[in-house]
């Protein structure tokens, strides 16, 4: 299993317990006002990156590429940035600068990682 495989999921699994935690607290505390920020962690977090460590799985050559791991860096930090800016928003309505650089971080890890699947996938791995 390739290096950068191994860091998306792994990093996946973590927002899968962290957006799972932070679900428990809020039905535990009725805090629902936080749901969106709980969807964002399991969706971006978890479900993007877990599938984006299996699309290096699938196709090796994608992780070879040395843009590979500034797609890693760009999109997590991007994805951290954007959870925090919602997590701000859901607890005091005020728009945050965070979530405006996170969202803006995000779009290009994810644009990177077309480019990547789009110029380096070549043939899968188990073709």
């Amino acid at each position: 299993m390739q290096d950068i495989t191994r860091r998306y999921i792994i990093v996946g699994l973590i927002w899968l317990i962290a957006g799972m935690i932070f679900g428990a607290w809020l039905g535990g505390s009725g805090h629902m006002n936080f749901a969106n920020s709980h969807a964002h962690m399991n969706l971006l977090g978890f479900v993007v990156s877990t599938l984006f460590g299996l699309l290096y799985w699938a196709f090796p050559s994608m992780g070879r590429s040395a843009l590979a791991m500034w797609q890693f860096v760009i999109y997590e930090v991007g994805i951290l940035l954007l959870i925090i800016g919602k997590v701000m928003i859901d607890n005091n309505g005020q728009e945050s600068l965070f979530l405006q650089i996170g969202s803006v971080v995000t779009i290009i890890g994810a644009a990177l990682m077309l480019y990547l699947f789009a110029a380096k996938s070549g043939k899968a791995a188990n073709a």
